[in-house]
């Protein structure tokens, strides 16, 4: 339930815009919690949680970009990144995102680059999917990093790709 209103409230606190926002609510648990928004338009910025416990950030569009894809991953050559949502916590380190991008190569093809970068990073693959217009895999390293990555062709003959990963410092 805590998470739940902690939402609530970030969605009308990003959806007032303006600069430089902040609120702070309440737990049922009695704890407080600082939500801080630098976004004027609600399509990038970033969005602070400070507490007693750490500090945690969403990072979310063109601000997320330049953050670069989860893990380090480089962006598929000639892909274009459409949207990008990042997070990190300063209690334990932890660091994901998920980043939706479009390239004009065959799903496949997408998969097998993002797989030998997953390589690259120690990661283990340990799954691999293929239906229809849509390839998927999913790599873990034995340091707590996970990555799945999904690629789909669509009508106009582009693949849209999501790129999710995270890690544990």
């Amino acid at each position: 339930m805590r998470h739940i209103s902690l939402l609530s409230f970030l969605l009308v606190l990003t959806a007032c815009g303006g600069n430089d926002d902040s609120a702070t609510v309440t737990t049922s648990e009695g704890d407080e919690v600082k939500i801080t928004t630098d976004s004027d338009d609600n399509d990038s910025g970033t969005i602070t949680f400070e507490s007693k416990e750490g500090e945690g950030k969403i990072v979310f569009g063109d601000e997320a970009v330049k953050q670069g894809l989860p893990l380090g991953l480089p962006v598929y050559p000639g892909g274009d990144v459409r949207g990008a949502f990042m997070g990190s916590s300063s209690k334990d380190g932890a660091a994901g995102g998920m980043v939706t991008g479009v390239a004009s190569a065959a799903p496949d093809k997408v998969i097998d680059f993002y797989k030998v970068e997953a390589e690259k990073r120690d990661m283990n693959i340990k799954t691999t999917t293929t239906a229809n217009n849509t390839a998927a895999f999913s790599a873990e390293d034995g340091k707590g990093a996970t990555l799945m990555v999904t690629a789909t062709l669509g009508d106009d003959g582009k693949t849209t790709a999501s790129i999710i990963g995270g890690s544990k410092k």
